[in-house]
């Protein structure tokens, strides 16, 4: 993996999380300039695990750009757990803030570069710059609605129900990660899915 330290960081990558966090509020120039000293970039290749079970995390992560899934082993079986992509917020969020030991692998479905957004500097903002918790509060919501919806379309009884759902939402990664992902994150085996898609075609 590379790394770069938060002052390195180029004018696109500040833009890019200034931008995202413009999406809920106004941000100060302070902000930005603690952002800038205090997240950092990471890139992870292919295939690559950003977060391994039983390792500690205290990071969130921004995604720039790429993939990555979060996934269990349950019996030896990989299970996706979730699928995000650039311009979204992931972190093993279980354990977040906990000091305890992941049970969840995060791992890029593409190169994927990400802004590391470490636990300390997070709280530091929330204590510092009131603005700054009106934002995360609206960011939570949004992940927790997305982690219900993740919830509700894994117990819809039927396979075509669950795939239809994740087109609706998703449909732009059905051609750009392998199916098996999706199958698996579906709860279905690649050859349903495989059959579910050419009688829709």
């Amino acid at each position: 993996m590379e790394a770069m330290k938060g002052n390195e960081l180029n004018k696109e990558v500040l833009k890019k999380i200034g931008d995202y966090f413009r999406n809920y509020g106004e941000i100060s120039s302070q902000v930005e300039k603690y952002i800038q000293r205090n997240f950092y970039f990471r890139q992870i290749k292919k295939l690559e695990h950003l977060i391994e079970a039983g390792q500690s995390n205290e990071n969130l992560f921004f995604l720039l750009n790429g993939v990555i899934r979060g996934y269990i082993i349950v019996d030896k079986k990989e299970i996706t757990t979730w699928i995000n992509e650039e311009n979204e917020i992931v972190g093993t969020i279980r354990n977040f803030g906990l000091n305890e030991a992941s049970e969840e692998y995060l791992q890029a479905l593409e190169t994927t570069e990400v802004l590391v957004m470490p636990y300390e500097a997070i709280e530091h903002l929330y204590e510092k710059y009131p603005e700054t918790n009106k934002i995360g509060r609206l960011i939570i919501q949004e992940n927790y609605r997305d982690a219900e919806e993740r919830a509700f379309i894994c117990r819809l009884p039927h396979a075509e129900d669950r795939y239809r759902r994740f087109i609706n939402l998703r449909g732009n990664l059905v051609n750009r990660i392998p199916l098996k992902y999706i199958a698996n994150y579906l709860n279905m085996n690649l050859e349903t899915l495989s059959r579910i898609r050419a009688r829709r075609l």
